[in-house]
């Protein structure tokens, strides 16, 4: 019973989620504050002065996007998902939805003036050339962070790995269509660095990457949920969009799957290149990928085999190819759907001290 109700809260709450995603607004921040507290209020029947006080524009945007449905079941289950570890008194919005969180970046040293504008210029995305431009600025990226201890550079140290090992299967022939290896790398890396600058630069930033760098710098989150949102952004949502890009075909499956094979191989190096940079033990998360039941855990037997690596990487391809078939919208959605689900996934099992 209450696996179900669980199951109920996260299909809810993802619902939320993917409306969150939708229009802007003209009004100031201050009235767009109000206007979310309000709506809150009539659809729970319960204020959040926490939220009211730390409520930013882009927060109310979020919170007035999301059904009343939503915030009405999420109310009455709110340790469910909440997305930090127990302790201090959080608000319902910043517990439930990361919204209306006050500021905790303490432990994050600021970025450096230096370290931002190279950032800046690695990051530009309409310059890249090839897969091995991809690589020299992956690269150099995951190395600023890293110096700079900025836990941003999560993603980019597990992004290197992987890049530095698919240029390496290219050079050495491993795939039927060698030339559509070379724009799923390029591409692929592409869309990664054009949300980075967005992100450095105030532009444009998709909003499953802008979760991505909000997680990053708030030290409340575990960072093993963090990186399983990048990893989640790049692999479900980032892929197929790329496959679709490249004109990727059916006959090309086989080097797709290739592919990922071949990539399982530096799993090992990531857990290990992350403890070295940001001394954190990932091991239970990128497991989790592959043999581990925490999916299981927080909701239906059975659904790990859905997320294990080929699996999120298959789906990816399923959904590339569905974007050519049927209405991008319908298909929109359902990338959204499956993202929103390991999302939710990763912050409950944050709640719990599992990663």
């Amino acid at each position: 019973m209450r696996s179900k109700s669980l199951n109920t809260m996260v299909w809810l709450v993802l619902v939320g989620a993917l409306s969150a995603c939708g229009q802007g607004y003209d009004e100031q921040g201050s009235q767009l504050c109000e206007q979310a507290a309000t709506h809150l209020l009539e659809c729970t029947g319960a204020g959040d002065a926490g939220f009211e006080m730390n409520c930013q524009a882009s927060d109310a945007r979020m919170l007035l996007d999301t059904p009343c449905a939503v915030l009405a079941e999420a109310s009455v289950n709110r340790s469910a998902l909440k997305a930090d570890r127990p302790g201090a008194e959080k608000s319902f919005a910043c517990r439930v939805f990361n919204l209306g969180c006050p500021p905790d970046n303490e432990c994050i040293p600021p970025l450096s003036d230096e370290g931002l504008d190279h950032l800046i210029e690695l990051s530009e995305p309409t310059s890249v050339s090839d897969p091995e431009d991809v690589k020299r600025r992956v690269n150099a990226i995951a190395k600023v962070f890293r110096d700079e201890g900025d836990p941003r550079g999560l993603f980019a140290t597990v992004y290197r790995l992987i890049t530095n090992r698919a240029v390496q299967s290219v050079e050495e022939g491993d795939y039927t269509h060698p030339d559509w290896a070379h724009d799923l790398i390029t591409e692929f890396g592409r869309r990664y660095l054009a949300n980075l600058h967005g992100h450095l630069t105030g532009g444009e930033v998709t909003g499953q990457w802008a979760k991505y760098y909000r997680l990053a710098q708030d030290c409340r989150v575990g960072r093993g949920r963090t990186l399983g949102v990048a990893i989640a952004v790049h692999l479900m949502v980032d892929l197929p969009y790329t496959l679709h890009h490249i004109g990727s075909l059916p006959e090309q499956r086989e080097d797709f799957v290739r592919f990922g094979d071949i990539l399982l191989e530096v799993f090992p190096d990531l857990i290990f290149d992350i403890e070295a940079d940001y001394h954190t033990d990932v091991s239970g998360l990128l497991n989790g990928f592959f043999v581990g039941d925490w999916v299981d855990s927080v909701t239906s037997k059975g659904t790990t085999t859905a997320f294990i690596y080929q699996g999120v990487r298959l789906k990816a391809w399923r959904d590339g190819q569905n974007l050519r078939r049927f209405p991008r919208w319908m298909v929109a959605t359902d990338i959204r759907t499956a993202w929103g689900m390991a999302e939710i996934a990763l912050a409950t099992l944050d709640a719990q001290g599992a990663l």
